[in-house]
């Protein structure tokens, strides 16, 4: 029965998500008194409320000012899509989790115990190489990339699961570039750089104490806690840079209509290190993401009938088009309408990972 909600939930995001437009059926939950939250926490318990239609116990017992902030930034349409969830699978999803806990990572107990986090040196190291004030070509940040990896990997900070994989990522692009197959090679090596900036800064400003996106900010949350799956944390890293950070890299280094195709041959060449991803997460933090990287049910249907390999590169290459779309969008509409665009895609693939996590089928 779980295999069949998590069938549906996908079909339902791939449909147009008609249904999240929809007030959600009223249900009879308790919520915390006034008495016992902030403004802030009052506020964004209404704002939820007000998405779901419905009264809503969102934080359990505890409520922090900054992730409450986070889910009043969240799109009603990403909120109504996990509160409808929840009501579909509670006859057969038996976790006791808060609403904002289950779906959004906050308000969550945090358990730590699993791993040390980067201390000392290593902490001084990352700070240093993920530091943008000097940040050169793209064999600059091939290196910064492949040393901030390779401390991560030493340490099994999970922190580190997306420098993991984007070390694979960077080394492939700029061996693609040198191998000559793109016909703006000087547009691609500035995309590139532009893409490994936006991660970049944003692990210097976690590592930092500073603020980084809301949705790196959510990422290196869950990292954080070993109640969480490496197998949804690297999901949301992954959907996170091309996303959220892809889009505004390509409008970073100008891009228009006659660099498409080179976009295009640029996803199709980093498929090649999809095994080695698959290795490396194997090998260092004993998790096994090919279920992830193959579009998990429907991944394998689909490759049942084609050959093996073709959901992965379909789901791939949808989400990087519709990046490179929120990229030219960005050049003909307000950034706030492009930019809600971006925030709701991103914030219904989270809520997707987190049933897929509680679910246990990453």
């Amino acid at each position: 029965m779980r295999v069949f909600y998590i069938l549906c939930f996908c079909l339902y995001l791939a449909s147009g998500l008609s249904a999240c437009e929809q007030q959600a059926q009223l249900a009879d939950t308790t919520r915390l008194e006034a008495s016992q939250l902030s403004f802030v926490c009052e506020e964004a318990e209404e704002y939820v409320s007000t998405c779901v239609g419905s009264k809503l116990a969102v934080f359990g017992q505890s409520c922090d000012d900054r992730e409450a902030q986070l889910l009043i930034d969240t799109p009603c349409k990403v909120l109504s899509a996990a509160y409808e969830v929840e009501s579909n699978l509670k006859g057969d999803f038996d976790d006791k989790r808060s609403f904002s806990c289950l779906f959004f990572g906050l308000g969550c107990e945090v358990d730590q115990s699993c791993y040390q986090a980067l201390s000392g040196s290593q902490l001084e190291q990352v700070l240093e190489l993920s530091s943008t004030d000097n940040l050169g070509d793209e064999y600059d940040v091939q290196d910064r990339i492949e040393n901030i990896a390779a401390i991560f990997r030493e340490s099994k900070d999970p922190r580190g699961i997306f420098a993991i994989v984007y070390r694979l990522i960077t080394n492939n692009a700029v061996e693609s570039v040198d191998e000559g197959l793109y016909e703006h090679p000087q547009w691609t090596r500035k995309l590139i750089i532009a893409f490994a900036r936006r991660y970049l800064e944003n692990l210097h400003a976690h590592l930092s104490n500073e603020q980084p996106t809301p949705q790196w900010k959510k990422y290196y949350t869950l990292a954080q806690n070993c109640a969480v799956g490496h197998g949804r944390t690297l999901g949301v890293a992954i959907a996170t840079h091309l996303m959220v950070d892809l889009p505004y890299a390509l409008n970073d280094v100008d891009s228009v209509a006659h660099h498409e195709d080179d976009f295009i041959l640029f996803g199709e060449v980093s498929l090649r290190i999809f095994p080695d991803l698959i290795r490396d997460m194997q090998a260092v933090y004993q998790t096994d993401v090919s279920q992830l990287l193959q579009g998990f049910f429907l991944g394998e249907w689909v490759d049942s009938i084609y050959t093996k390999g073709t959901a992965t590169t379909f789901i791939y290459q949808t989400v990087r088009i519709n990046a490179w779309r929120n990229s030219q969008n960005l050049l003909t509409f307000p950034q706030p309408v492009v930019h809600a665009d971006i925030t709701t895609g991103w914030g219904l693939a989270e809520v997707f990972l987190a049933i897929l996590d509680a679910t246990e089928a990453l």
